[in-house]
């Protein structure tokens, strides 16, 4: 693999598993308080994806890295996948994918990816949350990695240890950072939140998460923030195997309370710019903390300095990481 430059010390986290390689690991210069867990978009790796973005400038010149030295970078590196949509040509990629015009087609060809993915991601999450907190575990990617990840935010629930270390309120993610990406099953999420009752029907009928999951209402649907947010949770986790939350002991998912941050170039000629504005209506409906950045004619990537500015200005406005120097 590539070797990073001599001034990114590099380090190693949770092992590989299931043919996922090694993480690049990028250690901080100072005392470690934040982790931040970056996906790459599908094709590329993290030692092509992470150096790279630890190159961008903000612009007024420092890095990321410059800014927060006492943030851990972690870049995974996604497996390789038979592609569908290039005849089945093995591939670095998260999930397997048939169209990026319309992510909703064979939803069939996601389930194994999203599915052995998350598990490798939550088990990145719990190694940083017992180092520095959960609430100092920063998770995003770019492209089919802020796909992927957007996902394992709305499916990732915390496990006791996560909540033991997390004092001071309900353990969560310190914040989610996507770029120019997508949320997969958005439709079914969106649908699965907010249940459409016909009359004559129950809700169990119309809402498989319904009664099992919030209170009914006087109508049959309860359509509080609180009991979207848990359908939507246990819809995520259904489609990767992962158990129901139960609404006595967890009323309230863990994503209830993680700033996001979304990215998007109005351009993309890649993952339109429609797509990442369905997934920021899905979270708004959620009820969730969204901040939206649209970069006028601006194709598929991160824009330089613009979006690196965002970044940090997201990172000290929400996350509450403060700048080592002035911007």
């Amino acid at each position: 693999m590539e070797q990073p430059q001599a001034s990114l010390p590099q380090g190693k986290t949770a092992g590989s598993k299931k043919g996922y390689p090694e993480p690049l690991v990028i250690l901080p210069s100072t005392n470690h308080t934040h982790s931040i867990i970056l996906l790459h978009g599908r094709g590329s790796n993290a030692t092509r994806f992470g150096l790279e973005l630890l190159k961008a400038k903000t612009s007024t010149g420092p890095t990321l890295q410059e800014l927060f030295p006492g943030a851990k970078f972690i870049f995974p590196t996604a497996k390789k996948r038979r592609s569908t949509a290039l005849k089945r040509i093995p591939i670095n990629q998260w999930f397997d994918n048939y169209s990026l015009e319309d992510p909703a087609q064979r939803l069939d060809l996601q389930y194994d990816g999203l599915r052995e993915t998350s598990a490798f991601v939550h088990a990145l999450i719990r190694a940083e949350a017992k180092a520095v907190g959960l609430r100092n575990v920063i998770l995003g990617g770019l492209s089919q990695g802020c796909a992927m990840s957007l996902h394992i935010s709305l499916n990732y629930d915390p496990s006791e240890v996560e909540r033991a270390s997390d004092e001071g309120g309900p353990p969560s993610l310190g914040g989610y950072i996507g770029m120019s990406g997508w949320l997969p099953f958005a439709e079914n999420i969106s649908s699965a939140a907010v249940p459409a009752k016909e009359d004559g029907q129950d809700a169990d009928d119309t809402d498989p998460f319904g009664s099992a999951d919030c209170p009914d209402d006087d109508e049959g649907v309860d359509d509080s923030v609180q009991a979207r947010q848990l359908r939507a949770a246990n819809f995520a986790r259904d489609i990767v195997d992962l158990d129901p939350l139960d609404k006595d002991e967890q009323p309230v998912p863990s994503f209830a309370s993680v700033p996001y941050l979304l990215g998007h170039g109005t351009a993309d000629e890649k993952v339109s710019v429609r797509l990442g504005e369905q997934a920021r209506d899905v979270l708004l409906q959620l009820g969730l903390d969204v901040t939206w950045r649209a970069y006028q004619e601006f194709g598929h990537w991160y824009k330089e300095p613009d979006e690196i500015d965002d970044i940090v200005q997201f990172l000290r406005e929400k996350v509450g990481m403060t700048p080592a120097r002035s911007e």
